[in-house]
């Protein structure tokens, strides 16, 4: 079929020459003319770019042979100089060594130091960097979404300064001020090119509408008004022969002619037509709906001024055509409805009706029931001709969608509830997916002490932003949804057909789940830092198991994932469910562990620069009947998972209290026994009012207790914290933060809330003399705590070596086995009565 039998049969308006030519003339123009800008500009700027990889290639070549030689002499100033001259051009993005690791031992930008490049470097590619150790030569190339050159050229010199032997310079050099000088000069190059040839384009024009054009424009205005209804104005046949129309070619004087043989023709058919017209629309303008009209034969439907009105038009604004009502159609319902008609016309339904949306003139769409029958056949009794109408049914089917969508969706965020979320698992089952799908079960972590201390008015905020930033995340593809309280769910489908990917792009949105839900969310102009626990479950291609199913699967992983401390994730496997089933046994043990006196406190000494046990920490311990000792590694995440923690937390003050008392009257004096509060039990409302009150009844002074918290109890709303620590403080109660460095709070609080002491995590403890960059880490926070008026606790000191660093360091006190490991009440008072200094050695 030609575009011209479509444009027929379409009955589309065919555009003017006055128009088209033109128009076209000047597409040719500007393609032709940008064809040529943009391969001129592309061949400059691959000479440009090739040449700056030529220099480059050179300059690494250069750079090569200073790095080894430095290396090997064991000079890293020189490295650092070599790096630091070469980082002078301002379009050197990155100058960097890299360790196998990836980890930058020299860069451009000190901070970058000691880092992993993956992390804090946008354009490094760690696959790259292998590929250039494994080949031993330099990899240079052009970063087209980057506008920049990077370099990966390998070093084969090992020395201390780069202990593997896959080490790397990287270079990434920025050439978009080069491309704009390039793309520059080939502008104003076209554009003097471009002047010329517009001149000759418009004179061609010109020639073309005073010989063709301006001829033809008058006869179709002439022709014009003989179809509207105005032939006096031009006068009789006679009239035609005398027209003021010249004309210089013979193809336009024979159209001149037809147009005047025409004109009497179209004068005898016009009362027959304007008679018929009347009686039609009386006849359609007295029926309460729309009426449409359709002949098969001619493609023409008449459509009446009520149909017109429902959708808010005017009776001329609308063409009598087919392709009006399918244009209005809403995309969603016109191959149904299409479908529909066509089936009725090929005698498969015995009536047409159909409910459908039709787009109004203000944007909306309404919902239209439309019925229609054949009322005229050809000889061979092909249906020739087609009436109908159309009401307005609206209400009735948003009424009927509001009630389905309720009972469908959550009411506070408006996202599939669980109904709806198992619906479309038994979609996925019953229809035989061919591709793998992946379901997230996602729980915020400690969300009720964020509905604490906000009040639940601003929780609710909180699950409708996050709401709507996983419903703009997984816009497509994807079904988000809300099982209650701070559980959400994603559920990806049509992952990929091959397995190994399919588990891969799930590792990934997991990965993407867990960053869009730790940005920050503003709530009453306060910024709340959250995160969450995600459990995922891999569906295959044939889902084996039921919905629910594969939902428990998701809650198993996710629960695993609280269990180890929260914030992370994990896709289910089998060996969960036996993990499930012993932290259960766990958890259902410890509720009556208190009761039955299988927990103990240990105490560990903590001593001063001068030797001198001056306080301890009181840390709990758990002897099971059947399993032996349980570490609290493994029941203290339980506990925190669950109002146990609560308990724990009474029953560890009220023992710890009775052991200051013991040592009171054995004339033993400490200057703090310090017990570990989770961030649950301290942001509890009744907490400063419940430590003040048994601290009270056992007589103890306040000063006497010292409260260890780990950064995650700071992270839901400083403000309230602050208030709560300045109640423990005025009352003489000290606040350590435990762990200190391995948070990832903002270390803005340190400013702001009264602490008294930091305790440095052992993990930086155990790296001290391995490296200059864990030296100087554990420097830095004795330096920062000492300017913020701050002691300084170190834990997990094992070795000589470690102490005499930190004593040069100026640390205030010291925790760990070189001194003492925990010991029970009667071990602790023997170690404290026996010589309190004492040549310490290291711990094998």
């Amino acid at each position: 079929m030609s575009i011209w039998v479509l444009i027929n049969l379409l009955k589309i308006r065919r555009p003017s020459l006055v128009y088209v030519v033109p128009a076209l003339a000047f597409l040719l123009y500007f393609c032709l003319m940008s064809a040529e800008y943009f391969y001129a500009r592309d061949e400059s700027r691959t000479q440009a770019v090739v040449e700056t990889m030529e220099r480059i290639d050179k300059h690494l070549l250069r750079m090569q042979h200073i790095v080894e030689l430095a290396m090997s002499e064991q000079d890293s100033n020189r490295v650092e100089e070599e790096v630091s001259l070469a980082a002078i051009d301002l379009e050197v993005m990155v100058y960097t060594v890299l360790q196998q690791n990836s980890e930058i031992r020299f860069a451009n930008h000190l901070v970058w130091r000691g880092s992993s490049a993956k992390l804090v470097i946008d354009g490094y590619d760690s696959s790259m960097h292998e590929q250039a150790s494994l080949q031993g030569d330099s990899l240079t190339y052009f970063n087209q979404s980057r506008l920049s050159i990077q370099a990966y050229s390998p070093l084969t010199i090992t020395s201390d300064m780069l202990i593997d032997s896959n080490n790397i310079i990287y270079l990434e050099y920025d050439v978009s001020p080069l491309l704009t000088k390039v793309d520059k000069r080939v502008l104003q190059s076209a554009i003097r090119s471009w002047g010329v040839t517009f001149i000759g384009l418009l004179l061609f024009l010109v020639f073309y509408h005073i010989y063709l054009i301006r001829p033809l424009r008058l006869m179709a205005k002439q022709a014009s008004l003989v179809s509207h209804d105005k032939p006096r104005r031009i006068g009789a046949s006679s009239d035609w022969h005398l027209s003021s129309v010249n004309v210089a070619f013979s193809e336009l004087e024979a159209i001149k002619s037809h147009l005047i043989n025409f004109y009497d023709k179209l004068e005898r058919s016009e009362k027959q037509l304007n008679d018929s017209q009347q009686r039609w629309l009386f006849a359609i303008e007295v029926s309460r709906n729309g009426i449409w009209d359709w002949n098969f034969a001619s493609g023409e439907v008449f459509l009446s001024d009520r149909w017109k009105e429902m959708l808010g038009y005017n009776s001329d604004e609308l063409a009598s055509e087919l392709s009006t009502w399918e244009s209005l159609l809403h995309p969603e319902d016109k191959a149904d409805a299409l479908n529909t008609l066509n089936q009725y016309l090929n005698n498969e339904l015995d009536e047409f009706e159909s409910v459908h949306r039709l787009k109004h003139k203000n944007g909306h769409y309404i919902w239209v029931l439309d019925r229609g029958m054949v009322v005229e056949w050809d000889e061979q009794g092909k249906a020739i001709r087609m009436i109908g109408t159309h009401a307005d049914v609206s209400n009735e089917v948003r009424n009927k969608q509001a009630v389905i969508h309720q009972a469908k969706h959550d009411l506070l965020t408006d996202l599939p509830n669980r109904s709806c979320l198992l619906d479309e698992l038994y979609s996925l089952k019953e229809n035989h997916q061919h591709a793998s799908a992946g379901i997230y079960l996602i729980g915020l972590d400690n969300f009720k002490l964020i509905n604490e201390a906000l009040g639940h008015h601003h929780g609710d905020r909180l699950l409708i932003q996050l709401a709507a930033r996983l419903s703009s995340y997984f816009s497509s593809n994807a079904l988000v949804a809300r099982l209650g309280a701070d559980e959400f769910v994603v559920l990806t489908k049509n992952l990929s057909d091959d397995s190994n990917t399919a588990r891969r792009h799930v590792h990934a949105l997991a990965s993407q789940i867990r960053q869009i839900i730790a940005r920050s969310f503003n709530i009453n102009n306060q910024s709340i830092a959250v995160s969450a626990s995600v459990g995922a479950c891999f569906i295959e291609q044939s889902i084996q198991i039921s919905p629910e199913q594969i939902i428990k699967q998701a809650g198993v992983a996710m629960q695993q994932v609280k269990d180890r401390g929260r914030d992370g994730y994990l896709l289910y496997t089998a060996e969960m469910e036996e993990v499930a089933q012993h932290s259960l046994f766990i958890q259902s043990e410890l509720r009556g562990a208190i009761a039955a006196k299988q927990l103990s406190l240990m105490y560990q000494p903590i001593i001063d620069r001068n030797g001198t046990v001056v306080s301890a920490e009181a840390l709990l311990r758990w002897h099971h009947p059947e399993m032996g000792n349980i570490s609290p590694a493994t029941f203290i995440p339980l506990a925190e998972g669950s109002a146990l923690i609560e308990e724990l937390g009474r029953w560890v003050l009220i023992e710890t209290c009775d052991f200051i008392k013991r040592l009171e009257h054995k004339a033993l004096q400490l200057d703090a026994v310090a017990i570990n509060v989770s961030a649950r039990q301290f942001n509890q409302e009744e907490f400063v009012d419940g430590l003040f009150k048994h601290i009270a009844e056992h007589g103890v002074h306040a000063k006497t207790i010292e409260l260890e918290l780990t950064e995650y109890a700071l992270l839901n709303n400083l403000a309230s914290v602050k208030q709560v620590m300045l109640r423990l403080k005025q009352a003489g109660i000290s606040i350590a933060i435990d762990d200190f460095g391995t948070g990832y709070s903002s270390l803005s609080y340190l400013q702001s809330i009264p602490l008294s002491r930091l305790k440095i995590d052992a993990s930086f403890v155990s790296e001290i003399g391995k490296n200059s960059s864990s030296n100087a880490i554990v420097k830095a926070i004795i330096d920062m705590a000492h300017a913020l008026n701050l002691q300084v606790v170190a834990e997990g000191v094992e070795t000589q070596a470690q102490y005499e660093f930190l004593m040069h360091e100026g640390c205030d006190k010291f925790q760990g086995y070189l001194f003492s490991r925990p010991l029970t009440e009667a071990d602790f008072i023997g170690f404290i009565a026996s010589a309190p200094t004492k040549k310490l050695m290291s711990v094998s």
